[in-house]
């Protein structure tokens, strides 16, 4: 049987599915290249905000068509939404033959076996107490980069946030474990690895009774082959002086951090449970600034928050616009059952929202080119992931993150490989892109 897989929301859950490929393959099933070639579909869902219950809603919805019209037999769900809802997805969505929570991932084989055999399966059982997303991948990445996820679930329990209760505690993946799959990753050609969680900078907290971070890069930053090492969603509390000595001082890891803020108004930032006030990030940003060379910085903040006031949004903007961080997401909050924030007075209207939204979205597009437009006339390294036409390739800056940053389009009458680096010169700026030309390419 033909199986498919359809991978929403976070890298994390990438990392999930990839793992599921590997688990389904082994047990003598077969992948699926389209889902108009498979027998069955599996998707991973999110299920953190409003708009990505809508997407993992809408994909199981559009994907069932296949059933209709006869070219799939079995279609099932996974993820946080399952997670979440567990047995009402399936009275709501009949489409679905399955569905399998956070703790039943490793067992995804069994369950499409069920499945074949008839049974309608709902596996959500009680959370998992220790890491258990682990085992071989099947890597869905381009060429030479690749996720690692190094834990699970988390512990600050900021007022607004569903994943605590989506995804468990806070639980580490034992290090010798992470340092064997990244030394395999390095051996299967991976030059860039990219390290995920909930929050990375407690890594190993619940194993080692500290973060252990520091080490794990450390012994990361050793492995032959590996070429940068990039981390992201950095909690600003947990950054301390023994990883800000080793961000500073490791020559793999890449110049880039991604630390959400959220919000700069002190108000806001204690209704949201972010244990920490603006100057604390003021203060953070400056000293990070200050000890790593042409350091890149990429956050998300939230806009509409319970009781944001037009004086807590002129304080968010006027952070941004001193800050001038080189990447940011921005979205609107919503109200998600079962949290905190979800309570609280003074919820802000919708039109508020969207327009506050604008507002920063417009003045991070304008800081963003300026720094894109700073790197003209220089050379960087750039890791090629694709070919987007004759003459044209897609790859990456240090300076730009897989995924939720901007690419660069490399120009090169030569013929480029993917997953490789090669020296590019930067000569324009196309939106968050960067358009560059092979250095010292020769003459026809």
């Amino acid at each position: 049987m033909n199986i498919g897989f359809v991978s929403l929301g976070c890298p994390k859950n990438r990392v999930d599915t990839e793992i599921m490929m590997a688990i389904v393959k082994n047990s003598g099933y077969k992948i699926a290249n389209s889902l108009a070639d498979a027998d069955a579909v599996i998707i991973n869902t999110c299920g953190f905000i409003n708009s990505a219950q809508e997407e993992a809603i809408d994909t199981i919805i559009e994907t069932g068509k296949f059933k209709e019209q006869g070219k799939l037999k079995y279609l099932i769900a996974t993820g946080c939404l399952t997670q979440r809802f567990g047995g009402q997805l399936l009275d709501e969505l009949p489409e679905l033959d399955g569905i399998a929570g956070i703790a039943s991932l490793t067992r995804i084989h069994e369950i499409i076996a069920r499945v074949e055999k008839g049974e309608r399966v709902i596996a959500t059982g009680p959370l998992p107490e220790t890491f258990v997303e682990k085992g071989p991948r099947i890597l869905s990445t381009p060429p030479g980069s690749a996720y690692l996820k190094i834990s699970e679930g988390c512990n600050n329990r900021c007022t607004y946030c569903t994943i605590p209760s989506i995804k468990g505690n806070h639980r580490s993946r034992p290090l010798e474990e992470l340092l064997h799959e990244a030394k395999d990753l390095a051996k299967r050609g991976i030059k860039e690895l990219v390290l995920v969680a909930q929050d990375t900078g407690v890594y190993g907290l619940d194993l080692y009774g500290k973060s252990v971070l520091p080490v794990l890069l450390n012994d990361i930053n050793k492995i032959e082959g590996l070429e940068w090492i990039r981390l992201m969603y950095l909690h600003p509390v947990h950054l301390d002086t023994e990883l800000l000595d080793v961000l500073a001082g490791e020559n793999k890891i890449v110049p880039y951090l991604d630390i959400p803020i959220q919000h700069a108004s002190n108000k806001i930032l204690k209704l949201m449970n972010r244990q920490h006030e603006v100057n604390y990030l003021r203060d953070l940003i400056a000293g990070l600034r200050h000890r790593i060379g042409n350091l890149v910085l990429r956050t998300t903040v939230m806009v509409g928050f319970p009781g944001e006031a037009a004086i807590d949004f002129k304080q968010l903007y006027d952070f941004i616009e001193e800050m001038e961080f080189d990447c940011l997401g921005v979205f609107t909050y919503a109200a998600e059952e079962g949290t905190p924030a979800a309570a609280m007075a003074d919820q802000v209207n919708e039109e508020i929202k969207l327009h506050r939204l604008h507002e920063i979205s417009t003045l991070q597009q304008k800081i963003s080119r300026r720094k894109n437009i700073s790197r003209l006339n220089k050379q960087a390294k750039i890791l090629i992931s694709s070919q987007s036409g004759r003459n044209l390739y897609i790859g990456r800056g240090y300076f730009q993150a897989p995924e939720v940053d901007g690419l660069t389009v490399v120009k090169s009458k030569s013929r480029l490989t993917k997953g490789e680096f090669y020296d590019v010169q930067l000569v324009g700026v196309r939106n968050y892109d960067m358009i560059g030309e092979l250095a010292d390419e020769p003459a026809e």
